[in-house]
């Protein structure tokens, strides 16, 4: 298929409109006294994180009737195969420590696949965004990934430490061959750097949920980089996104691939 230059722009608009919007609810809660509550999965979540959802949730409701949200802590009419893809707040955990790494995400997934992509650092305002075919840009300057291999690299870690002991023959493994680590707070974060050229790649071993990845899957690839699960295949993004996730340049995937198909098989 072939995106014309006006495809999606009122898509692109409404999803802007929206990260604003999210980031002037966030500027009320950040750094104050916030209760924290513990969702069944064990994660944490904050007033921020359900206003900005139920913001989303209104705005396609009232814009876009037919389309539907799938969003961490609150979703509607699922089924559709137009989705508004959400994680309110990625990073809940930084913006409670009041770590500036914490993220608004927004993807307009249809069939599966995102076609336009907004993600808003909420603490400093800097947005990124992306329609299919069209470039990656962050605050209207077009971005590219960088062109590094793995000996050269900057890898981003998870903060998990579960995964970190649970794969640090992986981890171990990755931290020997690349140039430098990092471990660094958010999953949109992370994959923003890649985005922009300021890291190379990010690994994930283990399934994640669709609204973590999203939009990022798409100014990722729109900015000349490659993600897939750890076997190289691509994902659906109106689901869970099973089988770990690989976030690179695109350069060295194929080369991460098989360093952590390696890993984990030995």
């Amino acid at each position: 298929m072939v995106y014309s230059e006006l495809m999606y722009k009122k898509e692109l608009s409404f999803a802007k409109e929206l990260a604003s919007k999210a980031k002037s609810i966030s500027d009320k809660y950040y750094k104050t006294d916030l209760d924290i509550e513990t969702k069944s999965d064990n994660t944490p979540v904050t007033i921020a994180d359900k206003e900005i959802n139920q913001l989303v949730v209104s705005a396609v409701q009232e814009f876009f009737p037919d389309d539907g949200v799938l969003g961490e802590e609150l979703s509607w009419q699922t089924d559709s195969p137009r989705l508004w893809v959400c994680d309110p707040i990625d990073g809940t955990i930084a913006f409670s420590m009041g770590e500036p790494t914490f993220m608004f995400s927004l993807a307009l997934v249809i069939d599966g696949k995102p076609l336009v992509a907004v993600t808003c650092e909420l603490a400093t305002g800097d947005m990124y965004w992306a329609i299919k075919g069209q470039g990656a840009w962050l605050n209207g300057e077009q971005i590219r990934v960088s062109s590094r291999l793995l000996d050269k690299a900057w890898l981003v870690y998870p903060t998990n430490l579960k995964w970190l002991f649970q794969y640090q023959a992986m981890y171990k493994h990755m931290a020997q061959l690349a140039y430098q680590t990092n471990i660094v707070h958010g999953g949109v974060f992370k994959g923003m750097l890649v985005a922009r050229g300021l890291a190379d790649a990010a690994i994930y071993p283990e399934s994640t949920s669709a609204w973590d990845m999203a939009a990022v899957k798409l100014i990722v690839d729109e900015a000349g980089g490659k993600m897939t699960n750890i076997q190289g295949h691509e994902h659906r993004y109106d689901a869970d996104l099973r089988g770990g996730i690989i976030i690179s340049n695109g350069k060295l995937h194929n080369d991460l691939l098989k360093k952590i198909q390696g890993s984990l098989n030995s």
